[in-house]
């Protein structure tokens, strides 16, 4: 396969920034996936702040820069664009993109603010015959299709319940753990939700982008419930407790490590089994998930196939949040997946 064109369409944090910092076991940045990734190459970057968009391409060697996206889509051969803006633009400038000449779209979670609008984008695409891909990085994480493998040998059991925290907000890093309840308990039948108003609400991009606490009901009969609050945002946390009728999965310091539970003969009430600790995997995984997912791209491309997760998929953890928001607005009663 030729060497495929990248662009980037905003030059903020997730873009490069993000992995400045040495302490961070992952790749969380695009432009360091792409730069791992041989048969891709960085040609052009889009930004509406100018000091920032030289900043960019200065930093990251591009030589091709623009402050506006149409100019960028009309002048740039691209193959891959990434959409990596703040989230009430997605809307707009994938749109754009699915009437240029590119052929596929990686877009920044959530895939747009409002649940119309990327049903809207998820059509259009499908009409264009391009690929839209939005990037819940932990569908291409092996830890965690490690974790799904596992709960799906039926060696558990079967899932009854998911229990998740995450720090604030739902737009935010929430999101991607409204992914994951997804994921493993499967789609959303109906959700109970509560928005927090009580700690710090958290602003991105000027926006406010609050956390909230939501009882799920999965089509399949799974409860889920979801802890996405903090009292600070440098309060971090992501984990997940998967009980199942045979034992427990828990998922634990951002995926540095899980643990398998089992039933033994209790030691201290004769004739009951108790919930014991088996076994602890360290995380040992050296494959990075960002890089995974640009060569899932790259093997769309190849053989024209589904990428890991759809942008059908994708939808679901963004109408999650509406629904959640809408309960909120109706005395926390429970309101209907309409997907």
């Amino acid at each position: 396969m030729e060497t495929k064109r990248v662009a980037i369409a905003g030059c903020g944090n997730v873009s490069g920034d993000i992995d400045n910092d040495a302490k961070k076991r992952h790749i969380y940045g695009h432009v360091k996936a792409i730069g791992m990734v041989k048969k891709l190459k960085l040609t052009a970057c889009c930004d509406i702040n100018e000091g920032r968009l030289t900043a960019f391409a200065q930093k990251w060697k591009i030589s091709r820069s623009y402050l506006d996206l149409q100019e960028m889509l009309r002048k740039e051969p691209i193959d891959i664009l990434v959409i990596a803006t703040p989230t009430k633009t997605h809307y707009e400038n994938v749109l754009l993109a699915l009437s240029s000449d590119v052929k596929v779209i990686f877009c920044e979670k959530p895939i747009a603010f409002d649940l119309s609008q990327g049903v809207e984008l998820v059509k259009k695409a499908e009409e264009s015959g391009k690929l839209l891909v939005v990037n819940y990085m932990r569908r291409w994480d092996e830890f965690y299709a490690e974790c799904k493998n596992l709960v799906e040998s039926g060696k558990l059991g079967r899932i009854e319940t998911i229990v998740a925290y995450v720090d604030t907000a739902f737009y935010m890093n929430s999101n991607h753990m409204l992914d994951m309840l997804i994921y493993f308990g499967g789609d959303v039948l109906s959700c109970v939700g509560h928005i927090d108003r009580i700690n710090n609400t958290r602003v991105v991009h000027d926006e406010k982008d609050f956390g909230g606490i939501a009882f799920i009901k999965h089509k399949n009969g799974i409860i889920s419930f979801v802890k996405a609050t903090g009292e600070s945002q440098r309060n971090h946390f992501f984990e997940l407790d998967i009980q199942c009728t045979k034992g427990r999965l828990r998922i634990l310091d951002d995926d540095m490590r899980y643990e398998v539970y089992k039933f033994r003969e209790s030691p201290q009430h004769k004739g009951l089994d108790e919930l014991a600790i088996d076994y602890t995997k360290v995380n040992d995984i050296k494959s990075e998930r960002v890089v995974n997912a640009y060569l899932d791209i790259l093997d769309c491309i190849e053989n024209k196939k589904e990428p890991k997760i759809t942008a059908k998929e994708a939808l679901k953890s963004l109408e999650l949040i509406n629904l959640i928001y809408k309960s909120n607005s109706i005395g926390h009663l429970p309101v209907n997946s309409s997907l």
